[in-house]
């Protein structure tokens, strides 16, 4: 059965919609699906690469000093020279050369995201037999991405006080550290509750603005889901391979 909106609904504002997200999804794109503007994707995405600045500068930092202890043992045998500027290039202090890229790039990948989710959801929606269009998906993946807003509120603090990046917020709390440095430790690890929550609130945008079934629409989105947990858990095992 098709996500059809309530076409006798009262109208919500972008604001109205943005808090509706957390605790009546279904309201935010009901609305949604009988007008959008691009209000309704440049504000959400904006709010997120606002938030992504502010976590990159608490997180880098750490990121950074854990690195260097990882690394500390194969910098042992380097030339003075090429130790210097591996030590300037990841700095633990917020100065280091890649804090400061992390910093940059962090906006920039959370608005690179989102053209490339807008796609990846037309794509779902099309197959799927949706007469959806681009301008209504990049919405509906935007206001999904403000899940990442709580995640990110819980989070950091989190992260700060403990001093790592590490911080489970899902099955990774029932595995061992040796589990965790798995193939399948770290991919299951990954499901954790926000991916999941703003997986399915996607999959409701999806349903109601593409006019689909939610069956449909949630086997759609958590495929591309479990696709890009399963690439994460390839990267995440290169980076510690590395030393990252």
């Amino acid at each position: 059965m098709e996500a059809t909106p309530q076409t006798d609904a009262p109208e919500i504002g972008l604001v109205g919609r943005m808090l509706r997200v957390f605790y009546a999804p279904g309201e935010t794109f009901a609305s949604l699906a009988r007008t959008h503007t691009k209000a309704d994707w440049w504000v959400p995405v904006a709010l997120s690469a606002i938030m992504a600045v502010v976590v990159a500068q608490q997180v880098m930092p750490i990121a950074m000093k854990a690195s260097m202890a990882q690394m500390e043992e194969k910098m042992k045998d380097m030339p003075a020279e090429q130790r210097e500027m591996v030590e300037n290039m990841m700095g633990s202090q917020e100065g280091g050369v890649m804090a400061k890229v992390g910093i940059v790039t962090a906006p920039i990948m959370t608005v690179l995201m989102l053209f490339v989710a807008g796609g990846i959801l037309l794509l779902l929606a099309k197959v799927m037999g949706s007469e959806a269009t681009y301008g209504q998906m990049l919405p509906v993946y935007a206001y999904g991405s403000l899940i990442g807003l709580v995640k990110a509120i819980v989070v950091t603090p989190l992260m700060v006080s403990k001093e790592t990046i590490v911080i489970q917020t899902g099955l990774g709390m029932l595995f061992s550290d040796e589990l965790l440095q798995t193939f399948a430790g770290r991919f299951l690890s990954m499901f954790e509750l926000f991916t999941v929550w703003q997986a399915v609130v996607t999959a409701l945008g999806l349903a109601i603005v593409g006019r689909i079934s939610m069956g449909k629409a949630t086997a759609g989105v958590f495929a591309v889901v479990v696709v890009l947990v399963a690439i994460g858990a390839v990267v995440s095992g290169l980076q510690a391979a590395l030393g990252g």
